[in-house]
């Protein structure tokens, strides 16, 4: 096991297969340093990152590459519109316990684009918005 640390550019692999495919794992990217949050627990915003599929609407706000991360396969974009607001501890348990497997950190210039891509994305929910431009204050 490599050590994880839940910070800025950190990735880890989330089980998301059906029931048929319960190895399937998305590549999810960590936006922001934790942060306390409504509860006082500490919190990151993280995004999925899902290959692009022919025939299938996607969001084109930010486009991955094979090369763009390790992971990265064939062409995906990040799902902004289900962007999420995880507990750091939940995240430290996931990875311990083996359900999460902390992968390569995303390169810089990837994660500035991920970034960008938060605000000019037209499916990021509102409530991610805000708390995300909250931490860049």
């Amino acid at each position: 096991m490599s050590l994880f640390l839940p910070f800025k550019r950190a990735t880890l692999l989330v089980p998301s297969g059906p029931e048929h495919d319960p190895n399937r794992k998305h590549l999810f990217t960590l936006l922001t340093d934790p942060v306390d949050h409504e509860a006082e627990e500490k919190v990151v915003l993280m995004v999925s990152i899902s290959s692009v599929r022919p025939g299938i609407p996607y969001d084109s706000t930010c486009i991955l590459c094979p090369g763009d991360h390790p992971f990265v396969q064939r062409e995906s974009f990040v799902l902004y519109a289900r962007a999420r607001i995880e507990e750091t501890d939940k995240l430290l348990r996931g990875i311990k316990n083996g359900a999460l497997i902390g992968y390569d950190p995303m390169d810089s210039g990837v994660f500035a684009r991920i970034c960008r891509g938060v605000e000019e994305s037209q499916f990021t929910p509102m409530k991610i918005l805000k708390f995300y431009q909250k931490t860049l204050s």
